[in-house]
């Protein structure tokens, strides 16, 4: 692929899935301005392996994948523990009773989600916000369908109860 094709293909994919890649690369690092370099590092090597992606599928669970390997990498490096704090979306909220409520209740489950091991979180996360298949996230995170499935369903039932006991 010549070089002109690549930086116009990795362009259109930091357009199209940067802000998804952030919010799963947040998932692992807990800080904005970590997931934003975990998610910069990797589309340079997106760029760099270019050739190892099969044309024609879709690029988003390879570029989860590179960013999830990238997020595991750099947490290593860091080897500290990093306080989180729920970062809101960008954008305006109205100032109305319901919408407050709702926000609230978002911010718990998404705190919630966060606080979940690892293992539970990142399936959750990538089934109910990336809206990937149990196949895709299988790939993404190494591991078999089962292995995926019975995760989201452990995840799940201590979310409950995490939800339920606040």
């Amino acid at each position: 692929m010549e070089p002109n094709e690549r930086t116009e293909r990795i362009g259109q994919w930091i357009e199209q899935y940067a802000n998804r890649l952030i919010r799963l690369a947040y998932t692992y690092t807990r800080t904005q301005s970590a997931a934003e370099d975990c998610v910069q590092d990797s589309f340079i090597k997106a760029y760099r392996s270019m050739d190892r992606f099969k044309e024609g599928s879709d690029p988003f669970p390879w570029l989860a994948k590179i960013v999830v390997n990238e997020c595991r990498m750099s947490c290593r490096r860091t080897m500290r523990e990093i306080v989180m704090d729920w970062l809101p979306e960008p954008g305006w909220m109205d100032s109305t009773e319901e919408t407050y409520l709702r926000s609230e209740n978002e911010e718990a489950l998404y705190q919630a989600i966060l606080e979940l091991p690892e293992p539970m979180r990142n399936p959750i996360i990538l089934l109910y916000f990336e809206e990937l298949s149990i196949e895709q996230i299988s790939d993404i995170l190494g591991q078999k369908t089962g292995t995926v499935k019975s995760r989201l369903a452990r995840g799940r039932e201590r979310l409950k109860k995490m939800v339920e006991g606040r």
